[in-house]
C-alpha cells in the first residue's frame, strides 16, 4: 500500500521514537479509552485539534475534571501534551461520571449508554447473546438514528452514539453541550468495540437474564468482564499505542466501514467465537447440572494473549474510525489558492 506524505513522516517520528508519548497515563484507569483517544489526536490534523482542544475548555466541568486532574507531569509539559492528555481525560469522563454525586450524578452519569441488550439488532446481524442449553431470546429491533431527537430516546450504547453525535452536528448546540457529547463519542465508540459490552450467555438456570456481559462469570482476577476491560492494562502503554499508530498508517482509513450497526456486529463476531470457549460454556452446564455456584475460572495463557491482540485491534479500530468522524465534524480549511499575480501584488517594496 502507498503511504501519504503525511504518513510517511508521520511513521518516520515514530520509528524514531520521536512522537511524544506520555507515559504517565499508565497509571490511569481505562487504559483502552485512553489509547483510543490518543491514537486519534496523533493521526488528526491541527486545526482538528485546536476545534476539538476549544470545544472540550467548555466543558461544564472543565475545571474539576480536567485541569484539577491533571497530572503533574503533564501539567510541567507542552501544551500540545496537554491538549492530548486532555482528550484522553475526556474518553475516561462518563466513567468518571459514575462516581459523582448529587445532582451532578442525574446530570451526567448515564449508566444504560455504556452496553447494548444482546438481543437487540438494527438492520440484521446475530444477537449478542449466546444461549447455552436455553432457548433464544426474540430479537429487539433498533430504530434508525434519525428517530433519536431526545436524550430519553437514547437507551444503550448504539443509540446513545446517535444521539450525541446529533448534538456534535447541530449548529444550535450549546458548546458546552457539545463538549460533554464529545465526551460520549470518544467514550461510546470504545464501548461498542468491547463484544462484552454487545452482549451475554444466557443459560437455562445460572443465567436466565444473562451473565451480564460476563460479569456473571468469576474469574481468579475477577470476572470475565473485568478481564475483557482490562486486557491492555498491565501491557507497556507506550509499546502499545506505538504498534496502534503503526497500524493506522499502514490502514486506508476511507476504507473503513462506519457503520455502528457494523461495529456491534464485528464485537459480536468476537463474543461468538472467542470470548465464551467451549470450556466456559461446559463449566456452567456442569454447575447447573450440580446446583453448584460456577467455580473461579482460571484462564490460560493461550486465552489472554489472544485476548490482548483482539483487544488491541478494537482498540485501533475505534480509534481510527474516531479519526474519521471528527475529521468530518471538524474539517481542516481548504487551503487558499494565490494566483501568481496576487501573489506578486503582495510582495514588499524595496
Amino acid at each position: 500500500m502507498m503511504l501519504s506524505a503525511r504518513k510517511l513522516a508521520l511513521l518516520g517520528l515514530l520509528l524514531l521514537g520521536q512522537l511524544s508519548l506520555i507515559s504517565s497515563a499508565n497509571a490511569w484507569d481505562a487504559t483502552g479509552h485512553r489509547l483510543s483517544a490518543y491514537l486519534t489526536w496523533d493521526l488528526l490534523l491541527q486545526e482538528t485539534r485546536a476545534e476539538l482542544q476549544r470545544l472540550l475548555e467548555q466543558h461544564p466541568r472543565y475545571q474539576e475534571d480536567f485541569v484539577e486532574q491533571m497530572p503533574a507531569s503533564v501539567m510541567v509539559a507542552s501544551d500540545a501534551e496537554k491538549a492530548r492528555w486532555a482528550l484522553g481525560q475526556a474518553a475516561v469522563w462518563p466513567d468518571m461520571a459514575r462516581g459523582f454525586e448529587g445532582e451532578a450524578q442525574i446530570r451526567y452519569n448515564r449508566p444504560d449508554w455504556h452496553w447494548v441488550d444482546g438481543a437487540w439488532i438494527r438492520g440484521g446481524g446475530r444477537q449478542g447473546n449466546v444461549y447455552v442449553g436455553a432457548p433464544s431470546l426474540p430479537p429487539i429491533y433498533g430504530v434508525k438514528a434519525e428517530s433519536i431527537t431526545h436524550e430519553d430516546d437514547a437507551t444503550n450504547v448504539i443509540l446513545a452514539l446517535d444521539y450525541n453525535l446529533s448534538v456534535l452536528r447541530a449548529a444550535d448546540s450549546p458548546d458546552a453541550g457539545k463538549a460533554v457529547a464529545l465526551c460520549w463519542v470518544l467514550h461510546l465508540l470504545g464501548d461498542v468495540h468491547q463484544p462484552l459490552h454487545t452482549g451475554a450467555m444466557i443459560s437455562s438456570e445460572l443465567f436466565p437474564l444473562g451473565d451480564q456481559g460476563g460479569n456473571g462469570i468469576p474469574t481468579l482476577g475477577g470476572s470475565l468482564h473485568s478481564t475483557w476491560d482490562d486486557a491492555l492494562h498491565y501491557l507497556p502503554f507506550d509499546g502499545t499505542l506505538q504498534r496502534m499508530v503503526v497500524t493506522a498508517l499502514q490502514t486506508d482509513t476511507q476504507g473503513l466501514d462506519m457503520d455502528s450497526s457494523a461495529w456491534l456486529q464485528e464485537s459480536r463476531k468476537v463474543l461468538h467465537e472467542f470470548v465464551y470457549p467451549d470450556e466456559i460454556k461446559a463449566d456452567v452446564l456442569r454447575s447447573e447440572r450440580r446446583n453448584t455456584p460456577l467455580e473461579s475460572l482460571a484462564l490460560d495463557d493461550d486465552y489472554i494473549s489472544r485476548m490482548q491482540a483482539i483487544a488491541e485491534d478494537r482498540v485501533t479500530q475505534a480509534g481510527m474510525r474516531l479519526v474519521r468522524l471528527l475529521s468530518d465534524l471538524y474539517p481542516a480549511p481548504e487551503p487558499l489558492l494565490v494566483s501568481p499575480a496576487d501573489t506578486a501584488s503582495a510582495a514588499p517594496i524595496n
